[in-house]
């Protein structure tokens, strides 16, 4: 984990700050996002991008919110594969009489 502090410390913050916001847009868009109109999708972007700012804030003081935000990640794509894995398991289970 110390070679991705040192990587960041060497970008700037607002590489820093996009590699966040990128992060957590993949976080919301696979966990919490719904069907919303355009403008309602856009107001809520636009609060998540402001939110940033905030984790940027703890990033800098030296709190590790990229490597957390790559592990939420990594906990999410372990979640839906065993989702998937156990749903095609039920399903050959009541084909299989």
């Amino acid at each position: 984990m110390e070679w991705i502090s040192q990587w960041l410390d060497q970008m700037p913050n607002w590489v820093d700050y996009l590699v966040i916001l990128v992060l957590t847009g993949i976080v919301y868009e696979t966990t919490f996002a719904r069907s919303l109109p355009l403008l309602k999708n856009i107001v809520v972007y636009i609060f998540l991008a402001l939110g940033c700012y905030l984790l940027l804030i703890f990033h800098i003081l030296r709190f590790p919110i990229i490597p957390a935000l790559f592990i939420t990640i990594l906990l999410i794509i372990v979640t839906k594969w065993r989702l998937a894995y156990s749903k095609r398991g039920k399903t050959t289970e009541n084909v299989d009489p």
